[in-house]
């Protein structure tokens, strides 16, 4: 110890974890934990012995944190951790972890590193949440699978190398799945029983007899466990572990450079203490560029998110907000930051899509959906649940892989095969599952909340029935990018939906629509038909529905607005003749998406008419979706 500390001085307490002083002094700080006796460790590089130890006592206390500024000989140590009463522990404010290389491995000797500041620095893109199309993905299973065809399969840098494709998909914001330090392995209980002690699963009890069938799988690979250090990016990410910091930055940056925001999971364990909540999220921000966050509300307090002037700007996401406890009531907020994932678009969408009864006024509500105070996120799947291909090919979960006997995974998808469980070429039902695919992206990509994409959905990857990936770690849990060139009708259809919408403003209004002529245009801003204009059916028996967006109330300039659209939704086994309502003087109707038809047959259908396509009337198929769009006459006078 004399070799290597010179000197030993009391601290400033702030900020907690370890900062760098001087060339050659660090300031370690960390909370006291009640009467536990506290050891600080230091460590060289990769060595399992430590080459220094300070006992923490109280002379070194700045109200109730301990902090010691440390003069080194040299710059040969650059490892640390605590040793709590006899027990090795881990900063809780670590920025990189040593020793966690491999994914799935176990890890022996992982200590907290002694980080030096990087130059790699991207302010957030600041995209408002309603010109949002998101992508949620996994840091690993996007590339890891050989199709992916990138040189550095599983890693951040293997994103930036799919960036490219990303744009020309047309999306503007990754979802990433917990990417900080998670510990990924299931270690089993030492109890005599093969649960594992940190299962995350959704399980109904087993019997004995049931447990000692299990084989329980021994990778989480999802990451949402207990187990984390959340202000450290995940070493086993990185092409190179020593450079995770670096590589996540870069990926951020190379992100923004193209124009699309990067959000993050932080799944927060119960009792996690909300200050260092907030100084996590503040990090992730300024040292990063984060643009914002999937949180778990019920562990962080939303007032510590709503309110600090730092994170004022960036956006948060959760499956439940209360508002009131974070703005007065009935406060128009500008620029919202708060938005809610949607499940019951999700619920409600599948059950519309296979022509479920009762279903047309919850659709019709749920696509409707913008409150004021927050928005709302819209998906049709999403990583707990079947993929959009596994939707329309299975009636029910295959988990068997899992090792709990099926039992593990939500019992209710919503979903239907289509005549037949699992994959098949007969060619009736291929098409009909290519057609309620395709009626799915239109129910999301043009609905009025903000759209999210489970990645691989664009072009039918599948998860083969399993509808709780969180440990598969191989072709089920990955996106097996082969499925791309497979199903090009998919991929072509998901980006012109996607481009649709971000290039009509109509399809994506700041506020919530009234449903009200409140400009005196002659029309709503929304407005719902059935197959009669201005008549909608609502029935427990109706399963079609027509919504009309006016464009008169999507400015695009002083004097220019947006173009008008009516989409007719047929979700009965049946046809039906949809008539359209009436536009104004010179105005028509012209056909631009037929869910029952290719667009290669839908142009040339509409290059046989002399003069665009007018449609007063239009037979809607059974199961599809028909897009309308006014366009102007101009022969007529």
């Amino acid at each position: 110890m004399v070799d290597k500390v010179v000197d030993i001085a009391k601290g400033k307490g702030l900020p907690l974890g370890v900062s760098r002083i001087g060339k050659k002094q660090w300031q370690f700080s960390i909370a006291k934990d009640h009467t536990k006796e506290i050891t600080l460790l230091l460590f060289a590089a990769g060595e399992k012995e430590e080459v220094a130890s300070i006992t923490l006592f109280s002379a070194y206390l700045v109200g109730g944190i301990y902090s010691v500024i440390v003069t080194f000989a040299d710059e040969s140590i650059d490892e640390y951790a605590y040793l709590i009463d006899g027990k090795m522990c881990l900063d809780p404010y670590a920025k990189l972890l040593s020793g966690r290389k491999a994914f799935g491995e176990k890890h022996e000797n992982v200590h907290a590193c002694m980080v030096k500041s990087t130059k790699i620095v991207s302010e957030p893109l600041y995209t408002p949440f309603h010109e949002l199309v998101l992508y949620r993905m996994h840091v690993r299973g996007y590339t890891m699978d050989p199709t992916s065809k990138v040189k550095n399969k599983g890693t951040f840098k293997g994103l930036v190398e799919k960036i490219p494709y990303l744009k020309e998909l047309g999306i503007n914001g990754i979802v990433l799945l917990p990417c900080y330090e998670f510990d990924e392995t299931i270690e089993m209980s030492k109890q005599g029983s093969s649960k594992p002690s940190n299962f995350l699963a959704y399980t109904r009890p087993l019997t004995e007899e049931q447990m000692e069938e299990q084989n329980f799988p021994e990778v989480n690979f999802w990451g949402y466990t207990d187990k984390c250090q959340y202000f450290a990016p995940k070493a086993a990410y990185a092409a190179n572990p020593s450079k995770a910091i670096i590589e996540m930055k870069n990926m951020v940056k190379k992100m923004h450079e193209n124009g699309i925001c990067v959000f993050m999971e932080m799944f927060f364990a119960n009792q996690t203490n909300q200050v260092l909540i907030g100084e996590c999220l503040r990090y992730w921000v300024t040292e990063y560029g984060i643009d914002g966050f999937k949180i778990n509300t019920e562990v962080v307090n939303s007032q510590i998110v709503a309110n600090d002037p730092v994170l004022a700007r960036t956006k948060f996401m959760a499956t439940y907000w209360d508002t009131s406890i974070c703005y007065e009531p009935y406060e128009k907020v500008e620029e919202k930051i708060l938005a809610e994932y949607n499940d019951g678009f999700m619920v409600d969408g599948r059950r519309f899509l296979k022509s479920d009864e009762g279903q047309v006024n919850a659709f019709l509500e749920r696509f409707r959906k913008n409150p004021d105070q927050q928005t709302v996120i819209n998906y049709i799947t999403n990583i707990n649940g079947f993929t959009l291909m596994d939707l329309v090919s299975y009636d029910v979960k295959h988990n068997n892989q899992n090792g709990e006997q099926g039992m593990d995974g939500t019992e209710y998808n919503y979903s239907w095969n289509c005549g037949w469980e699992g994959p098949t070429k007969r060619k009736q039902i291929v098409q009909l599952r290519l057609r309620q695919i395709k009626n799915a992206l239109v129910f999301l990509l043009l609905s009025q909340g903000v759209p999210m994409l489970l990645a691989g959905d664009e072009f039918g990857n599948t998860q083969f029935g399993n509808n709780n990936a969180y440990c598969q770690d191989n072709e089920i849990g990955w996106v097996i990018w082969k499925k791309q060139a497979m199903n090009q009708r998919i991929l072509q259809f998901t980006k012109s939906m996607i481009r649709l919408r971000k290039e009509h403003p109509v399809f994506s209004p700041k506020h919530a629509l009234r449903a009200m002529d409140y400009i005196a245009c002659g029309c709503p801003d929304i407005s719902f038909h059935g197959t009669k204009p201005w008549y909608p059916d609502l029935s427990n028996y109706s399963r079609v529905l027509g919504i009309m967006l006016y464009g008169k109330y999507a400015p695009l300039s002083i004097r220019r607005s947006d173009r008008s659209y009516y989409i007719a939704f047929n979700m009965h086994w049946e046809s039906h003749v949809f008539e359209l309502p009436v536009l104004p003087k010179k105005k028509k109707w012209r056909v631009i998406v037929d869910t029952y038809q290719s667009q290669k047959d839908l142009k040339k259908s509409e290059n046989n008419q002399e003069t665009p396509n007018e449609v007063l009337q239009y037979k809607v198929e059974a199961r599809s979706v028909v897009v309308f769009e006014e366009f102007e006459d101009k022969n007529k006078k």
